[in-house]
């Protein structure tokens, strides 16, 4: 991705027992040079991952991540299954979930981000058409996590709602060379075709202008989580919490040692501080303005909790 032209974006709001996170790609892919590796199965117990290494053979087909590098799939086919949470199962989002989590974020996730609800952004106009897009994009980097109700017994059950999608987590990488390949918000997004959209975009922007995270952390990628989202229905439990360990779990496992994310919410915030994130840097909505001298969330800031937009960055290793 290349700064300016390459982002998605992430916002959260815990709300209604919301926590939601969208993020935005705001940094340049990069691509270290590493060797092909075999592809595994993994799954985990009560928040221990098991990965079983599969011996490659020689006609096998190996991954291609973006840019020169290829790999095997470490969390190909992860699951993981949690005995405080036996309700639930977790694991990476394949192609296969990819309607489903879509009409997931569209109708828990878009609709109570604070800056969307400001702007009264219409998700079925602004973000339907790109989204799946944006899905299978990131079963790529096999990060993503769909949590999936399941009886607590881990029996099948006779209930039509078993399986059903009840939260999400999307996450991305971040690397320092450009992919041609590459599904960005921004070649769905305009300032004509989705004015709203296009605004927030410009709020995530500003946000990560001039952090030069790279550099900073001495990396060379970045994992960004860009949306997490839980069912209301289901609030209260865990799962917010739960998935952002989770992904920390994942992190590891991938060999990266940074995760960064967009807070829009003042909850989203609390929830990253509370899984051991700090701010890095602030944008206030009362004094955020477009080169027009136009305030979109100014009024924002003065009726609601959510005052700041916040860079929240975890370094694990």
């Amino acid at each position: 991705m290349k700064r300016g032209d390459k982002q998605c974006l992430a916002l959260m709001d815990a709300g209604k027992w919301i926590s939601s996170l969208f993020t935005s790609y705001f940094c340049p892919w990069f691509l270290p040079s590493r060797s092909a590796t075999p592809p595994r199965t993994s799954t985990s117990v009560d928040g221990v991952c098991f990965l079983e290494v599969v011996k490659s053979q020689p006609n096998d087909p190996v991954v291609k991540m973006k840019g020169t590098m290829t790999r095997g799939d470490l969390t190909l086919n992860w699951t993981h299954h949690d005995s405080d949470l036996p309700d639930f199962c977790f694991h990476t989002i394949q192609q296969e979930d990819v309607s489903q989590v879509s009409d997931f974020l569209l109708k828990y996730f878009f609709p109570e981000e604070p800056l969307g609800q400001s702007l009264k952004l219409d998700p079925n106009e602004e973000v339907r058409p790109w989204l799946p897009k944006m899905l299978e994009h990131e079963i790529r980097e096999g990060l993503s996590i769909v949590v999936r109700r399941r009886s607590a017994s881990g029996e099948e059950s006779t209930s039509e709602d078993v399986g059903e999608v009840v939260a999400v987590c999307l996450n991305d990488v971040e690397r320092t060379v450009s992919d041609a390949e590459d599904v960005n918000i921004f070649s769905f997004v305009t300032r004509d075709s989705q004015p709203n959209m296009w605004k927030i975009t410009r709020v995530l922007d500003e946000l990560v202008a001039e952090a030069d995270l790279f550099n900073c952390y001495q990396i060379e990628a970045l994992v960004s989580c860009q949306m997490l989202c839980v069912d209301p229905r289901f609030g209260g439990r865990g799962l917010a919490q739960k998935l952002i360990r989770l992904t920390e779990d994942l992190t590891r496992t991938m060999d990266y040692s940074l995760i960064i994310s967009e807070a829009t919410s003042e909850f989203s915030a609390r929830a990253f501080l509370k899984a051991g994130f700090h701010c890095q840097k602030t944008l206030p909505y009362d004094t955020f303005a477009f080169d027009d001298g136009e305030q979109p969330f100014r009024q924002l800031a003065s009726t609601s909790v959510h005052k700041t937009a916040r860079l929240m960055v975890k370094y694990i290793k």
